[in-house]
């Protein structure tokens, strides 16, 4: 696949099943980079991630408070974000966090 394929597949993935549930919980995501198999987002944390706690679930990732802030640390996020990508595009290496607001 050819990294803008590859961009663009991401971005479709995110908009339409991590976006809605980051939102859901007061986050949000944006897709920043693509490059050697690594995905670099930005990630604004919501309140109470809820839904999000479900959706990683989904891939038995271990939630719960790492920093005292919430309910999710972002490792986790992170995790199941990797996990969700990587099953449509296998490619996908790295989930990188640039920016956690």
């Amino acid at each position: 696949m050819e990294v803008r394929d590859t961009f663009e597949n991401i971005e479709r993935i995110i908009q339409e099943n991590i976006r809605p549930v980051l939102r859901a919980d007061g986050g949000d995501i944006t897709l920043v980079d693509v490059k050697d198999g690594v995905v670099t987002i930005a990630l604004k944390k919501g309140t109470t991630p809820v839904a999000f706690s479900k959706f990683l679930m989904t891939f038995r990732v271990r939630t719960g408070c790492s920093c005292g802030r919430c309910k999710v640390p972002v490792v986790a996020v992170k995790d199941g974000i990797l996990k969700r990508l990587k099953e449509e595009v296998p490619e996908v290496k790295e989930v990188v966090v640039v920016k956690d607001v």
